[in-house]
């Protein structure tokens, strides 16, 4: 895992700065997180270097794809799926003029068929990195905290690898997050928590 605790991620979405890209620093970054990639074999911490630096090495290395997901209320549950044997939350890529909660709603829906989806309000975004077509690939996921008022009937989108729609609650929410993305588990464990 990549980890810069003191990152602000709003800095990915500001055009490059040439004068921070013609620096050492950037360079020296740019090189550690390439060789770190290549690897792969323990965590990448980068507390030290400079926010700037970092945004510019990650928007040079990596190609954007921006999704947005839900984590739906049922009474005293999280709506989850499992997609490709993995233990996930409904997400998905975010069409041209769509915006973050369009995308959200729209892709809770056509993965698990619940209908009559509410935004409640947003939560914080995930990063997973993956290696797409050989160009490292960052996908940005916004989240949203929803409830329906839909009776549970899913019907998971097979196409999309999703063999599964099910809740999680008390009894099986260890089981969820230890298997789930760690970048899901970490960033939205206290509000999965906090809804069961």
């Amino acid at each position: 895992m990549l980890i810069c605790r003191n990152f602000s991620a709003e800095l990915l979405d500001k055009p490059l700065d040439d004068a921070v890209m013609n620096t050492q620093a950037f360079e020296n970054t740019r090189d550690m997180i390439k060789r770190w990639l290549e690897e792969n074999n323990e965590d990448l911490v980068l507390d030290d270097v400079d926010d700037m630096i970092i945004a510019a090495v990650i928007n040079t290395i990596f190609r954007q794809a921006p999704a947005a997901g839900g984590v739906v209320i049922f009474e005293n549950s999280i709506l989850a799926i499992e997609r490709n044997g993995r233990p996930d939350l409904p997400k998905g890529h975010i069409e041209n003029n769509e915006t973050p909660k369009q995308a959200a709603l729209r892709e809770v829906m056509e993965e698990t068929a619940i209908e009559n989806l509410k935004i409640i309000k947003q939560l914080p975004s995930t990063y997973h990195c993956y290696l797409l077509d050989n160009q490292w690939t960052m996908k940005k996921t916004s989240w949203f905290l929803m409830s329906s008022d839909s009776e549970f009937k899913p019907k998971p989108q097979t196409e999309e690898g999703i063999s599964k729609v099910y809740l999680v609650n008390k009894d099986n929410v260890n089981d969820f997050l230890e298997n789930t993305f760690i970048s899901l588990s970490v960033t939205l464990k206290d509000e999965i928590l906090n809804q069961l």
